[in-house]
């Protein structure tokens, strides 16, 4: 993504960072190999696919969160260094095929489990509840899209997940902030 004065943001799916570069360097041919992205994949910008959120903090009913998705958010949130964004969202995958499908369960009920998991650990954080909600949407038997975002011109990230254009669960108004560096679509 250009940010001007000849410099781009390149975000690296392999190392889960973005990089500030200058242009020789953002278009050379070794660049996308060397940070996992493929070529046909590069995109000067990338349309948000979440057009609405479903449920905001503070509405609706918590259901119970269990023991299963805190453990999955807390692992999410605690080895993200070790496990990438895309190896989170293979994980969630097989996960989900393992689990067999929950039935069909709507934005907002994916979304209210997402918020009693964060409520139980006492935690909200944006990387976690976008895989939580991807794994919950694939258990559901429904595609989703986790794109990761930036706040130009800073380097503040943020992550979220969508099915069918609608975010489940955010407790503040913000992922439209962000502008897409990389959508990965979900499915089973």
């Amino acid at each position: 993504m250009p940010v001007g004065d000849g410099r781009f943001l390149v975000y690296s799916p392999l190392f889960g960072r973005t990089y500030l570069l200058p242009e020789e360097f953002a278009a050379s041919s070794f660049l996308p190999r060397l940070i996992g992205l493929k070529r046909e994949n590069l995109r000067n910008c990338l349309a948000d696919p979440a057009g609405s959120v479903a449920l905001v903090d503070g509405a609706g009913l918590c259901p119970e969160a269990g023991s299963f998705l805190p453990r999955l958010y807390t692992f999410f949130h605690r080895y993200r260094a070790i496990v990438t964004i895309g190896r989170a969202i293979l994980l969630a995958v097989w996960l989900a095929r393992l689990q067999g499908t929950g039935g069909h369960r709507s934005a907002a009920e994916i979304g209210s489990m997402v918020m009693a998991v964060e409520r139980k650990l006492g935690v909200s954080d944006c990387y976690p509840r976008a895989l939580l909600t991807a794994y919950l949407c694939l258990v559901a038997g429904l595609g989703c899209e986790v794109t990761v975002g930036i706040l130009p011109p800073t380097k503040n990230l943020h992550a979220w997940c969508s099915t069918e254009g609608v975010i489940p669960y955010e407790p503040v108004l913000r992922h439209w902030w962000y502008r897409p560096l990389v959508v990965f679509d979900a499915t089973r």
